[in-house]
C-alpha cells in the first residue's frame, strides 16, 4: 500500500477523532433566547421552565448575558421608588434596578441588584451591583458556578460573590423579562450551560456590541453576531467574517439626545 495513502488516511482518521471529541466533550455556544430586543415595560416568558433548568440550572454552571437600555420613569404611584425586578431568572434569582425618586428628571445611573435565594434560607443573598448607566446600552453578562456568581458590566469583572450555600432553584418556573415600573430594551439575550471564563467574556462582549456600547442588531447600525468555531475548535460567538471592526453605517434614528444622558 502507498504509504502517502497510509498517511492520509491516520490524518483524517486523527481529524475525524478529534471532532467528534470536540463536539462531545466541550461546552455548546452561547445560544439566543427570545426576541433580539424584548421591551422591559410589561413582563414577558422568554423561555420555559424545562429550557431554562437545561441550562441556567446544568451542574457545571452557566452563563447569562444581554444588553440594556434602561429608561426609568418618574417617581409615581405606580413606579415607586424602590427596586423593580427587571428579570426573573426562574424564581430564585432576580435581576433588579432602583426605581429611584426624581431619577426621570436628571440622573444618569440606578443602582443594580441580583438577590439570590440559596438552599436553607427564606431570604434572598444580595449582590450589590454598581450603578448601572440610564438612556444608554450597557452589557451585562452574569456568570454562575457552584456557589459563586460572577457579573461583568461592559466586559470587565464588576463584582464577584460567593454565597453562604449553593443557590436554588425552581424547577416550575421559566425566565421572565419585564416591569411595568421600567421602561427600555433589553437586547441579544444568550444563555450558556457552562460559566465563561473572564477573557470569553470579553470576546463575547466585543462580539456583540460596538465600541460605544450599542448592540449589533439587524434593525440598527450592525449585523447580528452568530456562533462560529475558532481555529482551536472552541465555540464563542463571534462576528460573521471578523469585520465587526470596519466602519458600520448608523440606521435611522439610532442617534438621539437626551437631557438625562
Amino acid at each position: 500500500m502507498n504509504p502517502v495513502w497510509v498517511v492520509l488516511g491516520i490524518a483524517v482518521i486523527i481529524y475525524v477523532i478529534y471532532y467528534l471529541i470536540s463536539y462531545l466533550l466541550l461546552p455548546k455556544p452561547i445560544n439566543r433566547v427570545g426576541a433580539e430586543e424584548i421591551d422591559i415595560s410589561q413582563m414577558q416568558q422568554v423561555i420555559s421552565s424545562e429550557e431554562l433548568k437545561n441550562t441556567w440550572n446544568a451542574t457545571s454552571g452557566s452563563t447569562l448575558a444581554f444588553n440594556i437600555f434602561p429608561e426609568i420613569l418618574d417617581r409615581t404611584s405606580v413606579s415607586g421608588n424602590e427596586y423593580a425586578t427587571v428579570i426573573q431568572i426562574g424564581s430564585k434569582q432576580l435581576f433588579k434596578l432602583m426605581v429611584a425618586p426624581d431619577a426621570g428628571r436628571g440622573y444618569s445611573t440606578a443602582p443594580a441588584i441580583l438577590d439570590v435565594y440559596v438552599k436553607g434560607k427564606a431570604d434572598p443573598e444580595t449582590i450589590e451591583i454598581p450603578n448601572v448607566p440610564l438612556q444608554r446600552w450597557t452589557s451585562v453578562v452574569i456568570v454562575k458556578v457552584g456557589r459563586k456568581f460572577n457579573i461583568y458590566i461592559n466586559g470587565k469583572i464588576s463584582v464577584s460573590h460567593m454565597c453562604t450555600a449553593m443557590p436554588d432553584f425552581d424547577e416550575t418556573q421559566p425566565l421572565r423579562v419585564g416591569t411595568p415600573r421600567l421602561t427600555g430594551t433589553i437586547a441579544l439575550m444568550s444563555l450558556a450551560s457552562y460559566p465563561m471564563k473572564t477573557n470569553e467574556v470579553r470576546e463575547l462582549v466585543n462580539g456583540m456590541s460596538a465600541p460605544d456600547g450599542k448592540p449589533y442588531l439587524s434593525s440598527g447600525i450592525s449585523i447580528i453576531p452568530i456562533p462560529t468555531i475558532n481555529i482551536s475548535g472552541i465555540p464563542f460567538i463571534g462576528c460573521p467574517g471578523g469585520n465587526c471592526s470596519s466602519p458600520k453605517k448608523p440606521g435611522p434614528m439610532e442617534e438621539w439626545s437626551t437631557p438625562y444622558a
